[in-house]
């Protein structure tokens, strides 16, 4: 397997200028060694047998000052165990000393591709049997190798096109994990590392802040905004015995400003089926976290299926799920439950948030009003959004929540259930998000390219809400919500007796026959209400018909022409409404439109 890397070039650049550098060619794959390991050096290669093997290339770079490179000439008719790795030279280790380095290293398996070529097209050309590699000082790298599990306990350490096995971090900071084959990678109370273009089963990012008191794992980056950087992180889990399944896709344990953006999380890597039949949850919080940004993901296909003979047909999963305690999440711009084609992919719940009978969470975002910033929240078995009964201060927002089986918002009260949770007065009751109140809607009217919304709020006395309205082609089976797509917010406050009215105009066309929904969000704490009731959109609703008066006439086209129209205008509105073709808009031309398609 070819691998290039820009920042693998610059990290082998900077290798081969350290002082006393020198490259060690392994020639061997026999684990056989002619040179002392205590003190041999690479002056004592090769040994006896003319040959040099990894074991004793370890042990020369070991005890040979400078940052030491091992590549592999290892000729091919020398290849064994080609029924296990066939098109790779098989390199033999053992538990010692050859395994382990303790000064810095670069283990560049490329080398043997450009000796024999590209013999294995699914992953490295170099293979390590046993394949667990120790690299424990600062600034090492290791690539293009097959078959290894690499632990990383330095750091601004580098591994890049390995294939098979598993890469762990220990320690340290500032490690690149990019361009890998692999099944997990684990930071493990690690800072500053970044995981980029990855395809693998799952990512862990682990602090153990309450178990060893070493501190959260920080400023941990997984996946990033290009292309390039996407990790496919298609899906982890076990069965018991008594097949039920288990396992944590991203799994996100004591940390402080961790970044998961961009990535396929649960999905095989053209993300359209299930990476894992036994993977339940895609992103899952546990032990204390805060200030982490889980953006512009796809996360699809967690639904673990129980194989148990007792629990056929049972499946379980969340898209994202909050455990443990914490603040500062921000979960914005994923499509949560859909594949590729954005068809149904979807697990039980969609995000989860809080334990079922314990959470210390408090200050969660899920989504946002500002460009790219809501999230999609379809194709689940039952609720899209749940927030159990003592998560707090989760603000909804923005969002395109529709097509999920149970309710779109849900909030869970003390005494346990799913379902609608009724309004109750000055909404004084408890449970996930302080059961808020939701917005009573009486009519929604459609003039023209605005949208008249009328309702009321009852809820805590004297206090500021934001209110956020929805459209959506159809109601939720139970009546309320969802909210497949964001139309706008207004601001209300209640009165002493926690009552406000709600009257507002929004920008947006509206088709017939569809219904409104609505939101109510306490501020400034953030606790958002489950959807209103459905109301369906009424009145004149015509493309162009300005005023609202049912007719596209010519009081409508004056104001297009006022807003789009002239000589210099909107360029695609000139050239459409050109009728006499003068390079100009003006009433004459939209006074033959509308003899040709007005209403």
């Amino acid at each position: 397997m070819r691998v290039r890397s820009v920042t693998s070039q610059l990290a082998m650049g900077l290798a081969a200028g350290f002082a006393h550098a020198q490259t060690i060619t392994v020639t061997t794959g026999a684990n056989v060694n002619d040179i002392n390991w205590q003190t041999g050096t690479i002056a004592d290669l090769p040994g006896a047998d003319g040959e040099v093997s990894f074991t004793e290339a370890m042990i020369a770079a070991n005890n040979t000052p400078g940052h030491q490179t091992i590549a592999f000439a290892i000729p091919q008719a020398s290849w064994d165990f080609q029924f296990l790795f066939p098109g790779r030279a098989v390199v033999h280790t053992d538990s010692g000393i050859g395994i382990r380095a303790f000064d810095e290293v670069t283990i560049d398996g490329t080398t043997q591709t450009a000796f024999t070529g590209d013999t294995n097209p699914d992953g490295a050309e170099v293979a390590f049997y046993p394949g667990t590699l120790y690299l424990n000082a600062d600034n090492s790298t290791i690539a293009g190798i097959d078959s290894v599990s690499v632990n990383l306990n330095g750091s601004n350490a580098h591994a890049y096109g390995l294939s098979g096995g598993n890469i762990s971090l220990f320690g340290g900071s500032g490690s690149l994990i990019e361009n890998n084959v692999t099944g997990t990678i684990k930071i493990d109370r690690s800072n500053d590392n970044v995981v980029v273009g990855n395809i693998c089963q799952r990512v862990r990012v682990l602090g153990f802040v309450s178990e060893f008191g070493t501190g959260p794992a920080t400023a941990n980056r997984i996946g990033g905004p290009t292309l390039a950087e996407r990790n496919y992180i298609t899906g982890y889990g076990t069965w018991d015995g008594e097949g039920f399944p288990g396992g944590v896709t991203v799994q996100i344990f004591d940390t402080t400003d961790t970044l998961v953006e961009n990535n396929w999380i649960g999905t095989t890597p053209d993300g359209l089926a299930q990476g894992s039949l036994a993977s339940t949850v895609g992103v899952g919080f546990e032990g204390e976290n805060h200030d982490v940004t889980v953006r512009d993901n796809r996360i699809a296909g967690i639904l673990g299926h129980c194989n148990g003979t007792h629990c056929v047909g049972q499946v379980f999963g969340s898209g994202v799920y909050f455990n443990g305690s914490g603040s500062g999440f921000q979960i914005v711009g994923n499509t949560i439950g859909l594949d590729a084609n954005d068809e149904p992919l979807g697990s039980v719940f969609g995000i989860d948030v809080g334990y079922f009978n314990f959470s210390g969470i408090d200050g969660v975002q899920i989504g946002g009003t500002a460009p790219g910033e809501g999230n999609i929240i379809s194709g689940h078995l039952f609720n899209g959004i749940t927030v159990q009964r003592e998560a707090a201060n989760v603000h909804i927002s923005g969002n395109s929540i529709y097509g999920n089986q149970g309710l779109g918002i849900d909030l869970v009260p003390m005494g346990f259930g799913y379902g609608v949770t009724p309004n109750d007065p000055l909404d004084t009751d408890d449970g996930g998000n302080g059961l808020q109140n939701f917005p009573e809607l009486l009519s929604a009217t459609r003039q023209g390219a605005s949208l008249r919304v009328v309702g009321n709020l009852a809820s805590s006395p004297t206090s500021d809400f934001t209110i956020e309205f929805f459209a959506s082609p159809q109601c939720d089976d139970s009546g309320f919500g969802a909210g497949e797509f964001f139309l706008g917010a207004t601001a209300v406050s209640t009165d002493a007796s926690g009552l406000t009215g709600i009257d507002a105009t929004i920008g947006a066309i509206v088709p017939d026959g569809w219904v409104i929904t609505a939101t109510a969000t306490l501020e400034p704490m953030g606790p958002t209400s489950e959807f209103s009731a459905c109301v369906t959109a009424t009145g004149v609703g015509t493309i162009g018909d300005l005023d609202g008066d049912g007719d596209v006439d010519l009081g409508d086209l004056a104001g297009l022409l006022a807003a789009y129209g002239s000589c210099a205008g909107d360029p695609e509105f000139v050239v459409a409404a050109d009728a006499d073709l003068d390079g100009c808009v003006a009433l004459a031309d939209l006074a033959a439109l509308l003899s040709n398609f007005g209403v």
